[in-house]
């Protein structure tokens, strides 16, 4: 905390820049070693005093008495240089001990905390809390008039709101700007933080947290069937033929009828993968953990993107959607239902997709549609003025369109001319999501110095596997 002394100033003052905190301290330290030389002062006056009395009555004095007061006060003199001597050592050595705790004080309070997998915000609060206290208990100090008596420096302070505004602003320019600033408000404003020597280039103030922007995705993978398997596919036998029949007469024989057959469906998985990088310098001193915020941001991205294709990916190298497969209701179709308007959406569109569906699959029905698409059907009414649309009453409770919940999808088309505008499936029932491992990361400092990258893989596959159990809704008259 050494400071720059210009000519003609008083070396044992500090600069107007100099933290209230630490004025405070040093001008107690400063008063106690005033008090002492002060008592001092008045002894030798008194014993000067006492020697002029003697000098005045030589002759009138036994001998004895003079010599005896004459070397008490020699005597007395010499302790109270040494006393002198010590005082002053004591207090530049008390003085010196002091600022060394002042700024490793500092250094602990404005150090931000290196990226470590294993620092928690709750550790980094407590690390702190410990500096500020002992910093307190540093300035905690004793008036000598008052026997004893304690009283705390820090809370007696005030806040200086205005100070700190400007020291903010200042700091903000001291960002954008590669040169020091000279005018005294801004320089005044910037050691604010604490130390004059560079301290005000950190911040007092700045938050671990991190403001995310929000991305909408798809709740498939929360609706349909999930599947984690050891190996690169799933395979299943299905049973979507019917046997033939007939009638007999009394005297006829019946011809032969069909055979039921059974169907193979495969799903196999697929890699979905990332490649960020960052430096060995940003991962060390950054002020968060820049490998768990990457690895956050990966598996976010990861969801939506697999998410996505589990609507519309054409199964080419990548997850098969539900919208992609051809119109019917034979073996590999998905049937489209019109919704009566060429443009538009309708309620008797709904009613027409809601019916098509097998009662088994209807009773566990969901609609999924996109946010925008939603926002019109709000609006549409049955034949007895009545709202199609009804909001859940209670918080884990889904809004619902003819009795049955709604879910939102940011991959669904929205309403246009023959977009598949809506899907109302039993959706475990309909779509499988297949799941070979979780997501996994390959830390490689070496390849590409000095960036560290994060190789980052997730093999994941989905596929219609009851066509039976899932409508489309179609913008079609």
């Amino acid at each position: 905390m050494a400071w720059e002394v210009k000519e003609g100033e008083d070396k044992t003052a500090p600069p107007a820049h100099e933290p209230d905190i630490v004025k405070a301290v040093q001008k107690e330290i400063k008063a106690l070693g005033d008090n002492t030389k002060a008592n001092y002062d008045d002894l030798r006056k008194g014993f000067e005093a006492l020697k002029d009395v003697v000098d005045q009555s030589k002759g009138k004095v036994d001998a004895l008495i003079t010599e005896q007061i004459t070397k008490w006060s020699e005597d007395i003199s010499t302790r109270q240089d040494e006393l002198d001597k010590k005082a002053t050592e004591q207090i530049v050595a008390e003085k010196k001990a002091l600022t060394e705790r002042m700024d490793a004080i500092e250094v602990a309070l404005k150090r931000t905390p290196k990226s470590d997998p294993n620092t928690t915000e709750e550790a980094i609060a407590k690390a702190h809390a410990e500096a500020k206290e002992f910093l307190i208990h540093c300035l905690v100090v004793r008036d000598k008039s008052d026997k004893g008596a304690t009283y705390d420096r820090v809370n007696a302070m005030e806040i200086n709101v205005d100070e700190y505004k400007a020291y903010s602003k200042a700091f903000e320019m001291f960002l954008r700007k590669d040169e020091r600033l000279s005018m005294p408000d801004h320089l005044k404003a910037l050691s604010v933080g604490i130390d004059p020597d560079g301290g005000y280039t950190v911040t007092p103030v700045m938050s671990n947290r991190t403001i995310a922007k929000l991305f909408e995705g798809d709740p498939l993978r929360q609706l349909a069937n999930v599947e984690t398997i050891s190996t690169g596919a799933i395979e299943w036998l299905v049973d979507w033929d019917e046997a033939g029949w007939g009638w007999e007469g009394e005297t006829e024989t019946g011809a032969e009828t069909s055979t039921p057959q059974l169907y193979k469906k495969r799903i196999p998985v697929h890699v979905i993968y990332a490649k960020p990088r960052a430096t060995q310098t940003l991962l060390e001193d950054s002020g968060i953990n820049i490998e768990n915020w990457l690895a956050d941001k990966v598996a976010s991205r990861f969801l939506r993107g697999e998410g996505a294709a589990f609507v519309s990916g054409d199964g080419v190298g990548k997850p098969r959607g539900f919208l992609t497969y051809a119109s019917g209701t034979g073996w590999g179709q998905v049937e489209q239902v019109a919704m009566k308007h060429a443009t538009a959406l309708t309620a008797d569109g709904f009613i027409a997709v809601k019916y098509s569906l097998v009662e088994y699959y209807l009773t566990r029905g969901t609609w999924l549609m996109n946010r925008l698409t939603v926002a019109d059907a709000m609006y549409l009414k049955d034949g007895a003025g009545d709202y199609i649309w009804k909001p859940g009453m209670a918080e884990d409770k889904a809004s619902t369109i003819l009795g049955l919940p709604v879910r939102m999808s940011t991959t669904m088309p929205t309403v246009t001319g023959s977009a598949l505008s809506v899907a109302l499936a039993d959706w475990a029932e309909a779509y499988t999501i297949v799941d070979r491992l979780g997501i996994t990361i390959q830390r490689d400092p070496f390849t590409v110095k000095p960036y560290v990258e994060f190789y980052t893989r997730k093999r994941v596959g989905g596929d219609v596997t009851n066509y039976q159990a899932i409508k489309l809704g179609i913008i079609s008259a």
